[in-house]
């Protein structure tokens, strides 16, 4: 069994109204492009007006999560700073790109290409929060999150005090870089409204999302609303793989399947990944209240955030929203919820998750 991740905070800065969480779903955003873009807070209130202007979203939004985290924990200097992101600051990235072309190679300013780098939030938060400590990113794609918390998981294991610290994933959508992921089916060729996504679960691809999700976690459980018990991914599993991997989850922590009062499960309307949720959705017990969550949030690497993200406001707030309700279970607590995300490529991870004192 692993050393429990208890959360202290969570910030989200999705299409949603999740930064402040009690405008949550008021009113829920859709999209009808098969695009969901987040959902901007003040920016200012954590970065410079200087700094600002030369930052792209994905900075703003990733100083912004990180820094409103640790606020909301009370904690000024982490011991570690872990992030998970598949592709970085896209728009940095392309902005460079254009210049090469642009210019010809010649007379280049480096800033696009600095800040196009995945560390380069890391390195931020660790400049804003004067922190010497340590300072990692995993670029590892749809398992980019999950890596992050598996590290966040040895650094408390082997911490001989209170250790606390940042964790979180990022991914940004762009005008072009919905253009190329669309040519490899990763979206859907028919246009959906984004509430309605489920329901077109008939055809392949998904829609587009971003967001920032960042998460204070702790070796100490004082003021923790909730605790990731267990952490597994598994690279293009089968139905009967994915299966047992949640048996052996359940088994390892005294649970069994009635003991899941939500399942939060990352179907993304694509029809190439039925084989994985069909048969995950058939297996829950009838007690299990089964909660979707890409319909608010679109499909994109580290989207497994803004699920972990919405299972703490299931602990804080004691509450399942009925917009995320897919199928509703006889059980009428929030003690365990089970988190499986499913990808466009068909690869699966999972989180168990408990209220604390459960």
């Amino acid at each position: 069994m692993m050393q429990p991740l208890y959360i202290l905070s969570a910030c989200s800065i999705s299409p949603q109204h999740t930064y402040d969480a009690e405008r949550f779903l008021d009113p829920v955003i859709s999209s009808d492009d098969n695009k969901l873009y987040v959902t901007d807070p003040d920016y200012a209130r954590y970065i410079s007006p200087v700094a600002i202007r030369r930052m792209s979203r994905m900075l703003k939004m990733g100083i912004t999560a990180g820094m409103h985290s640790l606020e909301m924990a009370g904690i000024k200097n982490p011991d570690a700073i872990i992030i998970g992101t598949a592709r970085g600051s896209v728009t940095d990235m392309e902005n460079f790109l254009k210049d090469m072309i642009i210019m010809k190679e010649e007379a280049l300013t480096p800033t696009g290409f600095i800040q196009s780098t995945y560390n380069s939030v890391n390195g931020w938060l660790a400049m804003m929060t004067k922190s010497t400590c340590y300072n990692q990113t995993y670029v590892h794609r749809g398992f980019s999150l999950e890596l992050c918390l598996f590290d966040a998981q040895m650094v408390l294991a082997e911490a001989t005090g209170d250790k606390y610290i940042l964790a979180g994933g990022f991914d940004e959508l762009t005008e072009e870089y919905f253009i190329i992921r669309d040519k490899i089916d990763y979206y859907k060729d028919e246009l959906v409204n984004s509430r309605e996504l489920l329901s077109h679960n008939e055809t392949k691809g998904s829609i587009g999302g971003e967001g920032a999700h960042f998460f204070t976690i702790s070796n100490n459980p004082a003021n923790a609303a909730c605790a990731i018990h267990a952490v597994q991914m598994l690279l293009k599993p089968t139905s009967e793989e994915l299966q047992h991997a949640i048996a052996v989850i359940l088994e390892q922590n005294g649970l069994t399947n009635d003991d899941i009062d939500v399942m939060m499960c990352g179907m993304n309307g694509d029809a190439r990944n039925k084989f994985l949720t069909e048969p995950l959705l058939a297996a829950c017990s009838p007690n299990t209240t089964i909660a979707s969550f890409k319909q608010l949030s679109g499909e994109y690497d580290t989207a497994s955030g803004f699920g972990l993200w919405l299972v703490n406001y299931l602990f804080t707030h004691i509450t399942i929203p009925s917009e995320i309700i897919y199928k509703q279970g006889s059980s009428s607590a929030v003690k365990n919820v089970l988190l499986c995300n499913v990808t466009v490529g068909c690869n699966a991870t999972l989180m168990l998750v408990s209220g604390q004192g459960c």
